[in-house]
């Protein structure tokens, strides 16, 4: 698939991923991030690969969201996910600077 093209889907999915985060958190950030890895890089990159590449890219006060996606994926099934009450509320503003981030990249 031509490289614009990746960059126009993955772009589309953008905000049905910031409307699902509330419901789905896991889900949602590891994918922008790896939307925002694959914009950036030209690279299309598993969930884990993606993720470790945004979290150094990401000032620290927002990586305690994608470093807990990251541990479920690696970790834990859907089913059996829990979140911390303080990560879960910041999901959708960290989710927001994930967009930022792949807006810019864009």
């Amino acid at each position: 698939m031509p490289a614009g093209d990746v960059a126009r889907a993955t772009v589309a999915a953008v905000a049905e991923l910031l409307a699902e985060v509330a419901d789905d958190p896991r889900n949602a950030v590891l994918t922008l991030a790896r939307v925002w890895t694959t914009l950036a890089t030209g690279g299309i990159r598993s969930e884990d690969t993606a993720a470790r590449w945004a979290l150094p890219r990401l000032p620290a006060a927002r990586r305690p969201v994608l470093t807990h996606a990251l541990r479920l994926y690696r970790e834990s099934d859907c089913a059996a996910e829990w979140w911390p009450v303080g990560l879960r509320q910041q999901a959708p503003d960290h989710a927001g600077h994930l967009a930022a981030g792949i807006a810019a990249a864009a």
